[in-house]
């Protein structure tokens, strides 16, 4: 008699597993949002600095593979 008591036990457990699991993802999806959308922010702030000082290095155009 033991046995369906566990076993409808543990099969009320895995919705709230799921839930649970459901939750943490949403949270560190919504942390790795904000972290992007400053790292966004910030790296125009140094394209502006960099645009404004004038003394930005130019890299050399990539090679183009020798056609054969």
């Amino acid at each position: 008699m033991q046995e369906p008591a566990d076993r409808k036990a543990a099969l009320n457990k895995k919705p709230a597993d799921a839930t649970e699991a459901s939750a943490k993802e949403r949270a560190v999806t919504a942390a790795l949002r904000r972290i992007t959308a400053e790292l966004d922010l910030e790296l125009g702030q140094a394209r502006e600095e960099l645009g404004r000082s004038g003394k930005v290095a130019r890299l050399p155009a990539p090679r183009r593979p020798a056609r054969r």
